[in-house]
C-alpha cells in the first residue's frame, strides 16, 4: 500500500514544526539585526565566500596532485591556484571584492530586468504580462539604484541582499511550521 506524497510530506513536516518554526524565528531577528547593520552583513558575506573560494581551491589542488598521472591534472591544478588566489585576494581586499560583487549584481539585475520585460513582451498574446513586466522594471530599479551610488554602494548591497534573504527564508519557514502544524492537527 502506497501512501499519498502530499500525505506523507505533511506529517514529515508536523513532526518537526517546532523545529521549522524556531529555525524561521532565528532567521527573521538576523535579518531584522542584518537591516540595521549592512555594513557587517556585507563584510561577513565577502569574508565568507573568499572562505568558500579558498576551501573549494585548496580541494582542487588536492584533487590534482591525487590525480597527477591523469593528463589533465595541470589544468585542475590551475583552476585550484586560481579559486585559491582569487579567494585570498577576496579575504585581503574585502572592500574591493565587496565593490567588484556589487557591480556584478547590478549588472545582473539589469540583464534579467531586460530579459525579464522582453518575456513578457513575448507572452503577452498567451497569457497576462504584468508579473514579468513587473519583476523586470523592478529588476531595472534596483540596477539604476545600484549604479547610481557605486562604488558607494557596494558598502550596504550585499549585506542588505542577504537580511532580505535571510527575513523572507525566515518568514517561509515560520509560515510553512504553522500552516502544517494546523493541517496535521485537523
Amino acid at each position: 500500500m502506497t501512501s499519498d506524497p502530499a500525505s506523507v510530506l505533511l506529517s514529515q513536516l508536523a513532526r518537526h514544526w517546532k523545529g521549522l518554526l524556531i529555525l524561521g524565528i532565528v532567521f527573521v531577528v538576523l535579518g531584522t539585526l542584518g537591516l540595521g547593520a549592512v555594513g557587517l552583513f556585507t563584510l561577513v558575506g565577502v569574508l565568507w565566500f573568499g572562505a568558500i573560494l579558498i576551501f573549494g581551491g585548496v580541494l582542487q589542488i588536492v584533487q590534482a596532485f591525487r590525480a597527477s598521472g591523469l593528463p589533465r591534472s595541470l589544468l585542475f591544478l590551475a583552476i585550484g591556484l586560481l579559486y585559491t588566489l582569487l579567494g585570498l585576494y577576496v579575504v585581503s581586499q574585502p572592500q574591493a571584492a565587496a565593490s567588484a560583487l556589487t557591480l556584478l549584481i547590478a549588472l545582473a539585475l539589469m540583464l534579467t530586468g531586460l530579459l525579464r520585460l522582453l518575456l513578457a513582451w513575448q507572452m503577452s498574446p498567451v497569457v497576462s504580462p504584468w508579473l514579468p513586466a513587473l519583476t523586470g522594471v523592478l529588476g531595472l530599479v534596483l540596477a539604476a539604484m545600484i549604479f547610481s551610488e557605486w562604488p558607494e554602494s557596494s558598502a550596504w548591497v550585499i549585506g542588505l541582499f542577504i537580511a532580505i534573504e535571510l527575513l523572507l527564508n525566515g518568514w517561509m519557514l515560520i509560515m510553512v511550521a504553522l500552516t502544517v502544524r494546523r493541517r496535521a492537527s485537523s
